[in-house]
């Protein structure tokens, strides 16, 4: 049988904004919400368990099912998110996506509640007092405060639409820099934030500059660098790691090692353990050991000290660490044999694809998981433009992702005829201008013609049509931004009654 990572695979992440349709205000999920999910997921004889929370065993956090995945949250209780188990194609993402977006409706509706299209609740404040109203008890969150980052930054939602296709380990480089290349287009037909904090925000994607805010005060400045577009275009795995994982950057922490636990990092309880020092993963894989202190100890500033010894699971726990347009994600397999010190030395000639040939051997699967799409469902006025265009929207951000990788030759090749850095200007202009942003050289509409193009021609003709909704974008150079700024500047009254106004019509409709 063939590796996982043989084959095309489709998943996604995909995280909602919610609102209560009585006030409009951010809507707080109740623990009754996850058990409406299970209910549902017992009738399709799929539910799997509950997942509570690492530090508060009594509450519950998501819902767990063997055909949805995981139906819980991100930050807060005001921001949904599954994590969608991955599909053999795109017509079975597209079937799970409003499979998941019905369910997750229906239980939002017993609370007066519901997902809406936007990538912010523009009524939702950052304030430190709205932040412990909404934020899940997740273990992890204490350690980002140890870090410096502040982490209210993203607890109006923020929310993103993150594909994640399935790529052969010897294309990894070209595919993560083809996705985050081409950031300019995926911000500029999915840019959806243009209102915070109850005011008018001078970015058509707000949501995309909350790093800033969150990375200022970090104790680490390579925190801030790899949430930011790369200084360059990754030709190699190696190239990729040391940007992650190597110069200014530090790990963030280890897991002490408990029988039967998950490694991953949303879910560690008091099984931080900060590495004294604050070496790079790079550097702290070099070592044959290092001195740590349990996170709860080097918060209260209580002296203890445990010896540990680095695996490669402790790099793998890691993947999450860097925010920018997309990420090399992938599951290794031998643990125990992986050749570290090889791997290390690999990465110290990052012009060899050394990387790629340990990852040949060791890793079940590799994926690229993208992340500047901002979060669009369809509502009502969508659903009158026809079905075609509404039942598209979410898959869209998939089916461009996967057109550019299945594409790859074509997609690379128009990437590279730019500066590098020119594709970071025009990113940042999309996240101010949307469509309408231009540097010198290109616009951000007609880049993204050009990446639509390409992207089409790597899909199946039975696949065009999840490209109806960014086409129909295209068409009317009409974002899900310009068509908010469009409707609230034509309401009458104060800008908080228009905003209500907004988003009540921005309520996410399943079906018509």
């Amino acid at each position: 049988m063939a590796n996982i990572h043989r084959s095309k695979t489709y998943g996604a992440e995909i995280e909602k904004p919610i609102a209560s349709t009585v006030t409009s205000a951010p809507h707080k999920v109740t623990q009754q919400f996850f058990k409406s999910l299970a209910k549902e997921a017992r009738k399709r004889g799929t539910f799997q368990s509950f997942h509570k929370s690492d530090i508060k065993s009594d509450v519950v956090i998501g819902a767990t099912s063997y055909d949805l995945g995981e139906q819980g949250l991100d930050n807060g209780f005001n921001l949904l998110e599954t994590s969608l188990p991955y599909q053999r194609s795109l017509i079975n993402l597209q079937n799970k996506m409003l499979l998941d977006l019905k369910t997750v409706q229906k239980a939002l509706e017993q609370e007066y509640a519901s997902v809406i299209n936007l990538s912010i609740n523009p009524l939702a404040k950052r304030t430190m007092t709205d932040y412990k109203t909404y934020v899940a008890p997740k273990g992890v969150y204490p350690y980002f405060w140890y870090r410096g980052w502040d982490h209210t930054a993203g607890i109006d939602a923020r929310a993103q639409n993150s594909p994640t296709i399935g790529v052969k380990i010897d294309k990894a480089a070209d595919s993560v820099s083809v996705i985050i290349g081409a950031g300019a287009a995926f911000i500029g037909l999915f840019a959806n934030s243009p209102y915070e904090e109850g005011k008018r925000s001078s970015y058509k994607e707000s949501r995309s500059t909350m790093w800033d805010r969150m990375m200022k005060n970090s104790k680490v400045k390579g925190d801030i660098t790899t949430a930011q577009f790369p200084q360059d275009r990754f030709k190699t795995m190696a190239q990729y790691f040391n940007w992650m994982f190597g110069g200014n950057t530090s790990i963030h922490f280890i897991l002490s090692k408990i029988v039967n636990e998950s490694d991953d990092y949303k879910g560690v309880g008091s099984r931080i353990l900060v590495v004294k020092g604050n070496p790079s993963v790079l550097e702290y894989l070099s070592k044959p050991e290092w001195k740590a202190s349990f996170l709860k100890d080097a918060i209260e500033n209580k002296k203890s000290t445990v010896t540990v010894k680095p695996t490669i699971s402790h790099m793998e726990t890691m993947q999450f660490a860097q925010f920018s347009g997309a990420r090399i994600r992938y599951k290794l397999t031998n643990h125990n044999d992986f050749p570290i010190q090889e791997f290390v030395k690999a990465c110290k000639n990052p012009d060899s694809r050394k990387v790629e040939n340990i990852f040949s051997e060791y890793s079940k699967y590799v994926y690229i998981e993208g992340r500047d799409a901002g979060a669009n469902f369809p509502d009502q006025e969508l659903w009158a433009l026809g079905k075609d265009i509404a039942s598209s929207v979410v898959i869209s951000p998939s089916a461009l992702q996967a057109g550019l990788i299945q594409n790859l030759n074509e997609a690379t090749k128009y990437i590279d005829s730019f500066k590098w850095l020119d594709l970071k200007m025009l990113r940042e202009a999309a996240i101010k201008d949307g469509l309408q942003g231009k540097i010198p050289k290109i616009s951000v509409y007609e880049f993204t013609e050009k990446i639509l193009e390409i992207a089409s021609d790597g899909l199946t003709q039975k696949e065009q049509k999840f490209l109806a909704y960014p086409r129909w974008v295209m068409k009317t150079k009409k974002n899900g931004a310009d068509r908010a700024i469009e409707f609230v500047e034509k309401q009458k009254g104060n800008l908080e009654k228009s905003l209500k106004e907004l988003i009540k019509l921005r309520k996410v409709v399943v079906d018509i």
